[in-house]
């Protein structure tokens, strides 16, 4: 199987691979209570694998994840959706520290530092000539933050263009795609992406007992391997097919 993995490539491998399709896929998360039964890199490995994939069908590039960067103190469970404690026990987690006055700025200076971050990302893959840049964002929030820098950049750079959206902007509206945090759906993408980071028998002998951190679809006993199947093979597809959108547009 070829590599698709840019640091894991050769100069002469990244050069061959370049020439017929000069596209990055690049995953964005971070690092976030998804229940019990999900890996807290949840985000960021949806996104991470998703990427390899779009890569190694479409002939492109799998870069490094961003995993780090994010605001920590807005868009965060352990942060804004744990009023009472329950995930910070769990981790084992101070609750001074997910408050503005310990992290010392606050979410706006925090965003506009994630903002500085992505636009240099996207510089960095124009030096490395890549003409067509498919941000995916495995934390939703991501998307919003990401879009003011991806117009910006689109607007000065005519030799790449970037897109960035969650899995299911690169599917069309009536796919059978969706997203919640850690219930059916995230469960199910990585359920099939990445089984050794799922483990649903936490809940085996506590199957009335509602689940800390879980918006959406209970997924004990509705996801499924399968249904993450066919989310992500739409997905892949889509990935594709916005990568060769972005090189139509490129200037030659």
């Amino acid at each position: 199987m070829d590599k698709v993995r840019y640091e894991e490539m050769l100069p002469h491998e990244i050069v061959a691979r370049r020439r017929k399709f000069p596209a990055a896929f690049v995953g964005l998360g971070g690092l976030e209570w998804h229940g019990e039964h999900l890996a807290v890199g949840n985000d960021a490995l949806k996104a991470e694998r998703l990427c390899e994939l779009a890569a190694a069908r479409s002939g492109g590039f799998a870069f490094p994840t961003l995993w780090y960067g994010e605001p920590r103190i807005i868009g965060l469970m352990e942060a804004n959706h744990d009023e009472r404690g329950e995930i910070k026990s769990k981790m084992g987690f101070q609750s001074s520290k997910f408050s503005q006055s310990y992290f010392g700025k606050t979410a706006k200076e925090q965003i506009k530092f994630y903002q500085e971050l992505l636009y240099h990302l996207f510089v960095q893959l124009n030096t490395l000539e890549m003409k067509a840049v498919c941000l995916l964002c495995g934390h939703y929030p991501i998307k919003d933050w990401a879009m003011p820098v991806v117009k910006k950049f689109n607007k000065t750079f005519d030799d790449t263009q970037v897109f960035a959206g969650t899995e299911f902007d690169y599917c069309p509206s009536n796919s059978n795609v969706g997203g919640d945090h850690a219930a059916l759906w995230e469960t199910s993408y990585l359920w099939y992406l990445r089984p050794d980071c799922v483990d649903i028998s936490v809940y085996f002998d506590r199957p009335g007992e509602p689940l800390i951190g879980v918006v959406g679809t209970d997924p004990r006993g509705k996801a499924s391997v399968e249904i993450g199947r066919r989310a992500c093979e739409m997905i892949v597809e889509g990935m594709v097919q916005k990568a060769k959108e972005l090189l139509r547009k490129v200037k030659s």
